[in-house]
C-alpha cells in the first residue's frame, strides 16, 4: 500500500521551495500527497525561526500536527528551527525525525532508512544549495512558481539572524537557474517569482550579474512573465532599472526593503545606505519608469538605536506616499543578532510607535494604490476564492502571498491559469475590482 505524506511549510517563499523539493523526493518514490495531516503516514513541518513569533508559531504548529496524527504515523521537523537549535531533539522529543538544512537533498532516503528508529540531524554550517535536477512539486499554484537563485546572506544586518541560520551567501550557476525556469515554463507556469535573501548580490560568486540573469530570463521562449524580489537598495543602479524597464517579460515591480529612513538608525542596523541615498533612488526610479512601476518596501519600527526624532522622520517619510505596498514590523530582539545587546526601546513606547507606523502605512497604501484605478492590466486568474466565493487573480503589481488580490466581476467560463486583460474599476483596501476587457495572448 502506498504511503501518504503531508507537508506544512511556514515562513517565507524560500522555505516553500525547500518544502517543494522534499515533497518531490517522496512523490518520485511512489508516495502520495495527503489532503490533510490526519490522513498522512508522514507529516513534515518546515519551520521558520526568523523572529520569536515565528519560533512560537513553529512550536505551536508542531504540537497541533502531532496531536492529530493517525495511528502509526510519524512526524518530522525541518528547516530553520533545527538549524538554530542543534539540540532541538531534546526540546521536542515527540519528533520522529529532525532535519537540518544540509539534510534537505536526502530527506526521503533518511526517512526510508530510519523509519522505525528515527533520526536527529546534526545541524552545523548551512551549505545546501539546490539544483534544477532535484525537481519540485509546486504547492502555491500550477501557474506561479518561486525560483530561488541563492541561499544564505552576507549582509549581516544588525537585527537579522539569517546568516547564523542559513549560512553565508551562496548562489546557483546561471545555466542551472535557466534550466529550471525552462522546465517550469514547459509545465505551464505563467509567473516566475525570483527570490533570494538579496537578489542584487547575484553574480558575485559566479562571474555573472542580476542584469544578466534578467536578460537571460527575458530571452526564454514561452508565454510567461516574471518578477524579481528582495532588491537591496544600494545594489540598485540606473543600468539595473533600465534593464528591468526594457525586459518585456519582467514586471516593473520593485521590492526594495529600506527598513528605515534615518541615517543614524540605518548605520546602527548595518545597512549600507543613507537617507539621501533612498531619496536619490526613488528619484531615479521615477525618472526611469515614469508612473509605470510599483514600489514595495518593508520598515522596522523601534530598532534599539531609534530615538523619537528618528521615529517621526520615518513616519513623515511614509506619509509622503512614495510606496504602494509597505510591510511594517516592530523590532524583534533576537539572541543570534548583533543588536541583541543594544539597549531596547521601552515596550510601551515601542507599541505606541508601531501603532503610528502601521496607521501611516495603511493610509499610504490606500492613497498610492488609487493611481491604478482605471488602468488596463493583465490579470492571472487563479480561481474562486474559498472565503470570498468570487473569482480572483493577481495583476502585475500584486506579488503572491504578500500583496492584495484582484476580484474579477464578469468572468464567463475562463479557465484557471488564464491571463485576462482587465480594467481596474475600483479598489477595496489593498485589493482591486476589475472587469474583463479581453483575453490576453498568454
Amino acid at each position: 500500500m502506498k504511503k501518504n505524506l503531508f507537508c506544512c511549510s511556514l515562513g517565507c517563499p524560500k522555505n516553500r521551495v525547500d518544502s517543494e523539493i522534499v515533497i518531490a523526493q517522496f512523490v518520485n518514490k511512489g508516495w502520495d500527497v495527503a489532503e490533510t495531516s490526519g490522513k498522512a503516514d508522514l507529516v513534515i513541518l518546515n519551520t521558520c525561526s526568523f523572529i520569536n513569533d515565528a519560533r512560537e508559531e513553529s512550536v505551536n504548529s508542531f504540537f497541533e500536527l502531532h496531536g492529530g496524527l493517525k495511528k502509526g504515523a510519524k512526524i518530522a521537523v525541518m528547516g530553520c528551527l533545527p538549524q538554530l537549535y542543534p539540540n532541538l531533539g531534546e526540546m521536542l522529543p515527540e519528533a520522529d525525525f529532525i532535519f537540518s538544512v544540509n539534510d534537505i537533498p536526502n530527506i526521503e532516503k533518511i526517512v526510508t532508512s530510519n523509519w522505525e528508529k528515527g533520526y536527529r540531524g546534526k545541524g552545523g554550517k548551512s551549505e545546501f544549495l539546490y539544483t534544477s535536477s532535484m525537481g519540485r512539486v509546486l504547492t502555491y499554484s500550477p501557474w506561479t512558481a518561486y525560483l530561488k537563485i541563492a541561499d544564505g546572506c552576507d549582509n549581516f544586518c544588525a537585527y537579522c539572524s539569517i546568516p547564523h541560520i542559513r549560512g553565508r551567501y551562496r548562489e546557483r550557476p546561471l545555466k542551472d537557474i535557466l534550466a529550471e525556469a525552462e522546465n517550469l515554463i514547459k509545465t505551464g507556469v505563467k509567473e516566475i517569482v525570483v527570490i533570494a535573501q538579496d537578489t542584487t548580490q547575484y553574480g558575485s560568486k559566479t562571474n555573472s550579474s542580476l542584469k544578466q540573469l534578467i536578460c537571460s530570463l527575458n530571452a526564454l521562449k514561452g508565454n510567461f512573465k516574471f518578477r524579481v524580489m528582495y532588491l537591496y537598495p544600494s545594489g540598485i543602479d540606473r543600468e539595473l532599472l533600465e534593464t528591468i524597464r526594457d525586459s518585456k517579460k519582467m514586471h516593473n515591480y520593485l521590492e526594495v526593503p529600506i527598513q528605515h529612513i534615518s541615517t543614524t538608525v540605518l548605520k546602527a542596523m548595518n545597512r549600507r545606505y543613507s537617507e539621501q541615498d533612498i531619496y536619490n533612488l526613488i528619484g531615479m526610479i521615477k525618472d526611469v519608469f515614469g508612473d509605470n512601476y510599483l514600489l514595495r518596501t518593508t520598515v522596522i519600527s523601534s530598532f534599539p538605536a531609534e530615538k523619537k526624532e528618528d521615529h517621526e522622520l520615518l513616519k513623515t517619510f511614509i506619509e509622503k506616499g512614495f510606496f504602494d505596498y509597505i510591510g511594517a514590523f516592530k523590532y524583534s530582539k533576537e539572541e543570534s543578532s548583533a543588536s541583541f545587546k543594544m539597549r531596547a526601546v521601552a515596550s510601551k513606547t515601542a507599541d505606541a510607535r508601531f501603532a503610528e507606523i502601521e496607521k501611516a502605512t495603511h493610509e499610504c497604501m490606500e492613497k498610492s494604490l488609487e493611481r491604478f484605478v482605471g488602468r488596463e492590466v493583465e490579470v492571472l486568474y487563479e480561481g474562486i476564492d474559498p472565503e470570498l466565493k468570487v473569482p480572483v487573480g493577481r495583476c502585475w503589481n500584486q506579488a503572491p502571498e504578500i500583496d492584495g488580490i484582484t476580484i474579477i466581476t464578469n468572468l464567463e467560463g475562463e479557465k484557471e491559469g488564464s491571463i485576462l486583460k482587465c480594467r481596474i474599476t475600483s479598489r477595496e483596501g489593498t485589493d482591486f475590482i476589475a472587469d474583463i476587457v479581453r483575453k490576453s495572448s498568454l
